[in-house]
C-alpha cells in the first residue's frame, strides 16, 4: 500500500469507512466533551463522525462560489472557542487549507482536512489530503478510488504519527469483507449514465441522496476492501485524467448556458472533479437517467441529528442554504461515453 508515499504521510491506518477515519481523526485533535469548526455544507456523515466522537459543533460558512471555506465565517467561529477544525474537498474542488490552517495557528486551534471527495486534485501542485495536521480520505462507493467500503487516517508530523499509530491497535478487528465485494461490484454495474435510471428509481437503494447514518465503532479495513483498494489505487492517475477530460468539456458548455454557473476553483487549484457540480440561476432539477443529481438537500445546521451537539447558531449561514437549494451535479467518471456527454450537454443548455 503506497498511501504513505502518495501523501508524504508519517502514519496510516486503514478503517473500514471514511465516517471511522474522521471519528479517530477528532479523537486525536479534539477528544469528547471539545468543541469543533465543522463546514455548514458537507456530508451528513460528518455529523455521524461528530457525535460517535463526542465533540460538540460549531458550524462555518462554505462559499457557493468555490465550495471552499467563508473564511470570514470561519474566523468569526475560531475566536468563539473550537479545539479543531475540519475543512472538505467538497466533489474533487480543492479547499484552501494553508489560508485555514494561518487561521487555525492564530487560535492554537488544529486541522483536520477531510479529503473523502478529493478526486485526486492539488492546491499549488499539493496533493489534497496531505496539507494539514491529520487527514481522512474515503474509498466508498462514488468517491473516485473505491474498495467498496473503506477509509484511511493519515498523520503528518512527529506528534501525528505517534497519535495516529496509537489509533491503530484500539481498532476493532475487521468483518469478512462480503459487503466491501458488493458494493464494489455494484459501483462498476451501476456507474455508466445510461443504466443508472433503474437503480436511482429504487427507492431503498437511497441513490443520489445523503441518508443519515449512525456511526459505528471504527473498525479495522477488511482483507477484501484492502484487496480491491491496491488495485484500484494504480488506476487512479488514469481515472483523474479521464474525469478532468469530462469536466472541461462540460465547463465548455455550462459557459455559455443562460441556465447554470459552474463552481470556480480557487486560484492554484486543480481539481480532480468527482463530479462537475452547477448552481442553477432559477429552480434546479435533476435528470436521473443521465446520473445528475441534487447535491445535499440542506445546510448542516437543519440537519436534525446536529442539533443535540450544536453551539448557538445565531448567524445566518446564507452560502450553504444556496448550495442546499441550488447545486445540482453531474457525472464525469470513466463510465461516461462521448455519447453521454453530448446528452449531458444538451440537457445544460436546454434546462
Amino acid at each position: 500500500m503506497h498511501l504513505a508515499e502518495e501523501f508524504d504521510a508519517t502514519a496510516v491506518v486503514l478503517t473500514d469507512s471514511g465516517t471511522s477515519a474522521l471519528v479517530l481523526a477528532l479523537s486525536i485533535a479534539a477528544g469528547k466533551g471539545e468543541t469543533v469548526a465543522l463546514p455548514a455544507y458537507a456530508c451528513a456523515n460528518v455529523v455521524a463522525a461528530a457525535r460517535r466522537a463526542g465533540v460538540r459543533a460549531r458550524l462555518y460558512d462554505v462559499d457557493p462560489n468555490t465550495l471552499g471555506p467563508d473564511l470570514d465565517s470561519l474566523r468569526k467561529v475560531l475566536t468563539e472557542g473550537v479545539k479543531a477544525v475540519v475543512v472538505a474537498h467538497l466533489y474533487g474542488y480543492p479547499a484552501d487549507v494553508p489560508a485555514v490552517r494561518e487561521l487555525a495557528e492564530e487560535n492554537g486551534v488544529q486541522v483536520i482536512e477531510d479529503a473523502a471527495q478529493h478526486a485526486g486534485a492539488t492546491l499549488h501542485g499539493v496533493r489534497a489530503g496531505s496539507m494539514s495536521d491529520v487527514a481522512i480520505l474515503s474509498f466508498g462507493r462514488g468517491k473516485g478510488t473505491t474498495s467498496g467500503n473503506g477509509g484511511a487516517l493519515l498523520g503528518f508530523g512527529e506528534y501525528a504519527r505517534n497519535a495516529v499509530a496509537a489509533r491503530k491497535s484500539g481498532l476493532v478487528l475487521p468483518d469478512n469483507g462480503v459487503s466491501d465485494f458488493v458494493a464494489a461490484a455494484a459501483t462498476w454495474a451501476i456507474g455508466r449514465p445510461d443504466l443508472y435510471l433503474l437503480p436511482s428509481s429504487l427507492p431503498w437503494l437511497h441513490l443520489g441522496e445523503t441518508v443519515y447514518h449512525k456511526a459505528k465503532e471504527p473498525r479495522a479495513m477488511s482483507h477484501v476492501a484492502t484487496s480491491i483498494l491496491s488495485r484500484t489505487l494504480n488506476l487512479a492517475a488514469e481515472a483523474v485524467a479521464v474525469r478532468r477530460y469530462n469536466a472541461f468539456a462540460l465547463h465548455a458548455v455550462a459557459a455559455t448556458s443562460r441556465h447554470v454557473r459552474a463552481i470556480v476553483p480557487i486560484e492554484g487549484a486543480m481539481p480532480g472533479y468527482l463530479r462537475f457540480p452547477v448552481l442553477f440561476r432559477g429552480d434546479p432539477h435533476e435528470e436521473k437517467a443521465l446520473g445528475i443529481t441534487r447535491g445535499y438537500p440542506r445546510a448542516l445546521s437543519f440537519e436534525p441529528e446536529l442539533q443535540p451537539i450544536l453551539c448557538g447558531q445565531t448567524v445566518p449561514l446564507h452560502g450553504s442554504v444556496e448550495l442546499a437549494a441550488r447545486l445540482v451535479t453531474l457525472p464525469t467518471h470513466g463510465m461516461v461515453t462521448d455519447a453521454d456527454l453530448q446528452h449531458l450537454s444538451q440537457w445544460l443548455h436546454s434546462v
